[in-house]
């Protein structure tokens, strides 16, 4: 094999055995590192860009429960009964906060149930309103439901209070 290689170069002029030199000197590298080191160079450049976020979201992580052990040691709110307020303390309550035009349903059903419906509201106002009104109003969250819609911040909720026991 290098014995035909030796005659093919030996037949070759002076020039073409130059740039012949010329190419496995210089191009053969070339090769070698464009078509090996760089996908390389750039799939270590990816693993690090990986472990930088992976990094980042481990502290977000650390972060959010180390927020939750701190809501969650705080004092026990001590739980106190209040007389509902009814449809209309609620009606009130949801007008004040200017969620009255939101809301789609309120009613009552057996057992002392109330019912909360609002097809398209603002999250936030929603849950300002809930936050500061419930324990006041003298009723227990039974359930709840929110949706998302394809408008920032705006949901779909169905609330259901119970009366509390005084």
């Amino acid at each position: 094999m290098i014995g035909k290689l030796v005659d093919l170069a030996l037949r070759l002029s002076r020039r073409e055995r130059v740039l012949l030199g010329f190419m496995a000197g210089i191009a053969l590298p070339a090769g070698i590192g464009f078509g090996v080191l760089l996908p390389l160079h750039e799939a270590r450049l990816s693993a690090e860009a990986t472990v930088t976020e992976t990094a980042a979201l481990q502290l977000w992580v650390a972060d959010r429960a180390a927020e939750a052990r701190v809501l969650t040691a705080s004092p026990a709110v001590v739980a106190q009964s209040y007389a509902p307020i009814g449809l209309s303390g609620l009606e009130e309550g949801l007008k004040s906060s200017k969620l009255r035009s939101s809301l789609t349903e309120l009613g009552t059903e057996t057992g002392g149930l109330v019912v909360l419906r609002f097809d398209d509201v603002d999250f936030v106002r929603m849950a300002t309103w809930l936050t500061s009104s419930h324990p006041h109003w003298g009723y227990e969250i039974n359930s709840y439901r929110f949706e998302t819609i394809n408008k920032p911040s705006r949901v779909s909720a169905r609330i259901e209070l119970q009366a509390t026991e005084n």
